[in-house]
């Protein structure tokens, strides 16, 4: 086993080794940020990563640094473009450029999933999961899950995961009952009794909205079943990210080279499945000759390049994707082995062997790989924190480094958010994808 897949680094331990001394870009960079759950504005994301990256830059190069808006025509259905923005970071002095961009998505998802979705997604969930807690417990434990199931050592806390899957199960209908209960007691309350009632019900109101949209994304995003009404809105998403990123990999200069000589690809939170569903697909493209200035090998016609050097990284940051392969990841039973390879194959970018169960009554047979995977040695880094309980270290997947942001924060914080406003996070960037 490469050692490196399960190395996990500390933002505090590199401080040192990312200190900037006059780190710039050699070549024209373009960075694709991807938004995570929540209740996301447009142009949010392209604001809080770019002011942490030029806060960084300005550290360093003080007055040298300037900006312009950039606003790029894109194609579209119809005969008219359509106008994305952009931030162009500028250096005194030097011709090269690095251009923000985000992907935004949550107008997809607003307020989609009810609340009835939302549990008996849950519920489902929580049924594979039992149905399947033999091949889960095997993956756990060949991989080292670090996650509360696991001890890292090989051994799967059996008591804690099905714990989980009854409190799971269960835990939506008593929280509206005791909540409901709580509303009519104070509605008893003398004087002010009506006047809290009110009160109570808007914050309900308004906390539940809130909670329906942050879980209905994943709701709606995992939704793997073609059959599943949201299923289509899944499809949306994902097919505009890829488009999204497609568009960086294909603008050229007058004289058909790379507009953008390096293209890195960033996902906070749910937006990392977002992502990595769309270089996985970006693949497929490739391959079959659909992404413009490239060959089916990845070879740029004009450079000669491989794409595997255009495609800069990939930055992680409060991902769930190991979470989501513990548990929303589609379960094929032992004797479907045509099936569950044909999901490997299709899913595979950096993933590791999931299907360990995978048997046939006549022996395993082998359904090869219909496509060369180009992008299985680029830089990946994920970045976590023990306190952000919604992302942890990749164990499921390899040839990735993980990094442990370790934030401050007291017993009870919850720090899924502090990535934005951490400098070391963007010094650790800049060290590593934009030198």
């Amino acid at each position: 086993m490469d050692e490196s897949w399960n190395k996990v680094n500390s933002v505090e331990e590199l401080q040192n080794e990312n200190r900037l001394t006059g780190i710039w870009v050699s070549e024209n960079t373009s960075i694709l940020v991807i938004h995570g759950i929540g209740n996301q504005l447009p142009m949010e994301t392209l604001d809080q990563f770019g002011r942490g990256l030029i806060a960084e830059y300005k550290k360093v190069f003080k007055d040298r640094i300037y900006l312009s808006h950039e606003i790029v025509a894109k194609p579209s259905d119809n005969s008219i473009p359509w106008f994305d923005n952009a931030i162009r970071i500028n250096l005194k002095d030097s011709d090269k450029f690095i251009d923000i961009y985000e992907y935004y998505w949550a107008n997809y998802t607003q307020d989609l999933a009810s609340y009835g979705d939302i549990e008996g997604w849950l519920k489902g969930v929580v049924k594979g999961a039992a149905d399947f807690y033999e091949e889960t417990k095997r993956m756990g434990v060949t991989y080292q899950d670090k996650s509360v199931f696991t001890d890292g050592r090989g051994g799967f806390s059996t008591w804690r995961y099905r714990f989980f899957l009854r409190i799971g199960a269960k835990l939506l209908a008593p929280m509206q009952f005791l909540w409901a209960l709580v509303i009519k007691f104070v509605g008893l309350i003398p004087g002010v009794g009506e006047f809290a009632t009110r009160w109570l019900n808007d914050f309900m109101e308004k906390s539940v909205k809130a909670f329906r949209n942050v879980i209905g994304d994943i709701v709606v995003y995992n939704a793997t079943d073609p059959k599943s009404k949201f299923y289509p809105i899944r499809r949306q998403i994902s097919d505009g990210a890829v488009h999204a990123v497609k568009y960086l990999f294909e603008q050229q200069t007058e004289d058909k080279l790379p507009y953008y000589s390096k293209v890195i690809i960033a996902g906070h939170s749910l937006g990392s499945q977002v992502a990595y569903d769309a270089i996985n697909k970006l693949d497929f493209l490739v391959n079959r000759e659909l992404v413009n200035g490239y060959g089916s090998d990845g070879i740029h016609i004009k450079t000669k390049k491989n794409i595997a050097e255009q495609l800069a990284g990939f930055i992680t940051f409060g991902s769930p994707l190991d979470k989501i392969a513990f548990f929303l990841r589609e379960k094929v039973k032992d004797k479907m082995y045509l099936r569950q390879q044909i999901l490997d194959n299709y899913h595979g970018f950096k993933q590791r062997n999931w299907s360990l169960n995978t048997k046939h009554e006549n022996g395993f047979t082998s359904l090869p790989q219909p496509i060369h995977r180009l992008f299985e040695e680029i830089q990946w880094r994920n970045y976590f924190d023990d306190k952000d309980y919604v992302s942890g270290a990749l164990d499921y997947y390899k040839n990735l480094q993980n990094v442990n942001c370790k934030f401050k924060a007291g017993p009870l914080g919850f720090t899924h958010s502090n990535y934005w406003e951490h400098e070391l996070f963007y010094k650790d960037i800049i060290r590593h994808f934009l030198s």
